[in-house]
């Protein structure tokens, strides 16, 4: 039989799949949004919101208490009771003198188990760990030996409690004797466990040489085991009153005395601390004192002679944001007589001449204003444009005219839009400005804390 040879041979279609198509761009999108944000630069987002700053400036003040160093009667072996710096009245015991020694050395040798002690003996000795942790340096570690000393002694005074009642009838009989004897506070007062040498000055006999730290010749009392007659054995601060006083340059007392300031808040840089004082400024031999006085806060600083404060002026309320989000933008500025409204709109603009003679109008974005003049960038219109003064023949061209405005970026749309602001006050990490300010930014509004690492319309990954 005879084989059939023609035979049609047909070309095989490709079908081409549209969902396949679909879903491979979707995946190069994402990765393509994927690999932008891991190698874009995370911008942190930071919600404006009112706050304070106040402008302190710093000083080294003299610090003059009413203060009274009492000494001993007579010679012999020393036991305190007083804490440092404890507030006592005239019928507390400070210390004890033994002519023998022999009742002190008990006292000094009492059984130390820490369950004799109280609550409150934990609690001063938990806040006096506490404050010595927070004032530590370690460029001044010979403090720590001091510190080490006292602890040792506050220790001794509270194992002693259980010792004196257990000695009552043996210290009895050596009062008799005139061999061991108590003494108490002469006034009320704060208990102060050293002196310095500077107990004596006052406001009046203050001179530049008070301000010398040369002069401070600091003796820890407390340390002293034995004393002999006509010796100090401690220091009592019997008011609450006290001065602070200081230097200061003759342009800042002159403001004061016009000012008429009679108080201002410090804050003590030891501790952060801070309290209302009255003020007045005194001239001796030509040169200005602020004298800060004060009727709180002595028994805190009292081991102190000299203190560092800042005085806390002209504080400034307003919306308060970060350095780091501030920026500065250079605008052109065109004056208000170009801008018009035109073709029903509602928005001012400006009527640009092209290079064909043709005029067109453009509305820019308005970034800020001035008396006259209108800040605007180069979104819309660039440099050397001519523009057309509405109703006139004359023209104006574009980047005549510069300024630069400080601002931060607006991200509340999810892009990165330039505000203006009006930096009232500025410290070393935060600024105060102007609120309700027509281009500028509200409360809680969203902007870029790292201002200089974005730029105008950019999206925002944050």
């Amino acid at each position: 039989m005879k084989k059939d040879n023609n035979i049609i041979k047909f070309h095989r279609q490709i079908q081409i799949n549209i969902g396949l198509i679909i879903f491979g761009i979707i995946v190069l999108y994402v990765l393509f949004h994927i690999f932008s944000y891991l190698t874009s630069d995370s911008i942190t987002v930071y919600e404006v919101t009112e706050g304070t700053i106040a402008k302190d400036t710093s000083y080294r003040a003299l610090a003059l208490r009413q203060e009274e160093v009492v000494t001993a009667p007579t010679s012999g072996d020393i036991f305190y009771y007083a804490a440092n710096f404890d507030q006592v009245g005239v019928r507390t015991n400070i210390y004890s003198i033994d002519t023998t020694g022999t009742i002190t050395e008990k006292l000094k040798g009492s059984n130390q188990n820490l369950e004799v002690l109280t609550k409150s003996d934990l609690s001063k000795l938990t806040t006096s760990i506490r404050d010595f942790i927070y004032d530590y340096d370690s460029n001044q570690f010979q403090k720590v030996y001091a510190y080490k000393t006292d602890l040792d002694s506050d220790l001794q005074q509270y194992y002693s409690v259980n010792m004196l009642q257990e000695m009552e009838g043996e210290i009895a009989q050596a009062q008799q004797q005139g061999k061991f004897t108590y003494y108490k506070a002469p006034v009320p007062g704060t208990i102060v466990y050293q002196t310095d040498g500077m107990e004596g000055t006052t406001l009046e006999n203050i001179t530049a040489d008070s301000f010398d730290s040369k002069n401070v010749k600091i003796t820890n009392l407390k340390h002293q085991k034995q004393v002999k007659e006509g010796q100090a054995v401690y220091k009592i601060v019997t008011s609450d009153r006290w001065n602070l006083v200081f230097k200061i340059d003759k342009d800042s007392a002159k403001k004061f005395i016009m000012d008429e300031t009679e108080y201002v808040q410090i804050r003590f840089l030891e501790d952060n601390a801070s309290t209302w004082a009255a003020c007045e400024i005194q001239k001796q031999d030509g040169q200005y004192y602020m004298i800060l006085s004060l009727d709180d806060s002595v028994s805190r600083y009292a081991g102190s002679r000299f203190l560092h404060i800042a005085l806390m002026l002209d504080e400034q309320s307003g919306l308060k944001i970060p350095n780091s989000a501030i920026v500065e933008k250079t605008f052109f500025t065109v004056p208000k007589a170009y801008f018009f409204k035109g073709n029903d709109s509602e928005q001012s603009g400006l009527m640009v001449k092209g290079d064909n003679g043709k005029t067109e109008l453009v509305i820019p974005t308005v970034y800020y204003e001035s008396d006259d003049a209108y800040y605007i960038d180069s979104e819309k219109v660039s440099a050397d444009t001519m523009i057309l003064q509405p109703d006139s023949s004359d023209t104006y061209r574009i980047g005549s005219k510069t300024a630069k405005l400080q601002g931060v970026f607006n991200v509340n749309k999810g892009y990165a839009v330039f505000k203006q602001i009006e930096i009232l006050y500025q410290n070393e990490d935060y600024a105060i400005i102007e609120k309700g300010t027509p281009y500028g930014v509200a409360s809680y509004d969203h902007i870029a804390l790292q201002g200089d690492q974005i730029s105008e319309n950019e999206m925002i990954n944050d």
